[in-house]
């Protein structure tokens, strides 16, 4: 996995900047991420808009503001983080960002930020009580785990020694804040992530783990498919070899318990099913226009931590 970074400050060998400690605090982290990128801010003058526009041309999945807590100061620097990870197209672009809290605010400063830009089923928001970068950090634990791995009780690895109370994790838990913890009947006293919350209200994608499996399938699907790209045509060879590519690589993912079932379903593929003597006017007319325009849709259902989730593709034929 590959993170963006975006710091305050010029990166040189003779000194660790925020950038610096933000790339070392992900590659803590074990298992760690395999690939870290860095992106370079004014330290005087921080451009954070060019800064997003640099990482949104990279091929990355979670990106992360080097050393900048959420707060009331950095509320609007980190909406615009929000923003980019909820807005960016293109495929294999969907990314989610990491964002902590300010470690010195109370429970209730820190829930009352979780609104607006922010609460997004792209955005992670992380509580602590310390002087680490928990946000570089999060992402290097995010980062070494497979998407649908869940985040619960993952080890992370900061500097943090007092711990919050059960009632200020009962405000975080009802306000989809994650908070570091370190439970009792857990031995070595180590930290983990107390839960895996995305900061979405909606509870539609409440688990990060959801909205990274579902990432990844659909990044799988397209880079199967654009292999066909100019080989195949709109007959019912053609669409029935587009749906057998998509179940060749779903079907591996039921085994692995990655995902519980799926079904693909192309509408213009049970058209040409039909014997033609038995089309409509309107069905023949659907199957011309397919043809001429060279595009038809796919609809795939999965099923994924007991919902169905469904991945809208348009297939173009260029052939």
């Amino acid at each position: 996995m590959a993170h963006a970074h975006t710091s305050g400050e010029t990166v040189t060998q003779e000194s660790a900047n925020d950038l610096v400690r933000a790339i070392g605090a992900a590659f803590n982290q074990s298992p760690p991420p395999t690939r870290v990128w860095g992106v370079q801010v004014d330290s005087t003058g921080p451009d954070w808009d060019a800064a997003l526009a640099t990482t949104g041309k990279l091929d990355v999945q979670i990106v992360v503001l080097a050393n900048t807590p959420l707060n009331s100061a950095n509320a609007q620097t980190v909406g615009k983080l929000a923003t980019h990870v909820s807005t960016i197209e293109g495929d294999g672009k969907e990314r989610i960002g990491v964002a902590m809290l300010d470690g010195l605010l109370t429970a209730d400063e820190a829930i009352a930020l979780n609104t607006g830009a922010v609460q997004k089923e792209r955005m992670v928001l992380v509580a602590h009580r310390s002087t680490d970068d928990v946000a570089a950090a999060t992402a290097g634990v995010i980062a070494g785990y497979r998407p649908h791995i869940s985040l619960l009780l993952k080890p992370i690895s900061i500097a943090m020694t007092q711990r919050f109370s059960e009632s200020e994790i009962d405000k975080y838990d009802s306000h989809l804040i994650n908070w570091i913890t370190s439970p009792v009947l857990l031995p070595g006293q180590a930290l983990y992530l107390g839960e895996g919350y995305t900061a979405d209200s909606s509870h539609n994608k409440k688990y990060i783990d959801i909205v990274r499996t579902l990432d990844d399938v659909n990044f799988r699907i397209k880079a199967a498919l654009i292999q066909a790209i100019g080989n195949l045509r709109i007959s019912r060879v053609g669409l029935r070899s587009v749906a057998t590519l998509v179940e060749s690589v779903l079907a591996p993912l039921v085994p692995q318990e990655v995902i519980e079932r799926f079904t693909v379903v192309i509408p213009l593929l049970t058209l040409l099913d039909k014997d033609p003597a038995d089309l409509t006017a309107a069905e023949a007319k659907q199957i011309k226009d397919a043809r001429g325009t060279r595009r038809a849709d796919m609809t795939i259902e999965v099923v994924y931590a007991g919902a169905i989730h469904r991945l809208a593709v348009q297939l173009v034929f260029t052939g």
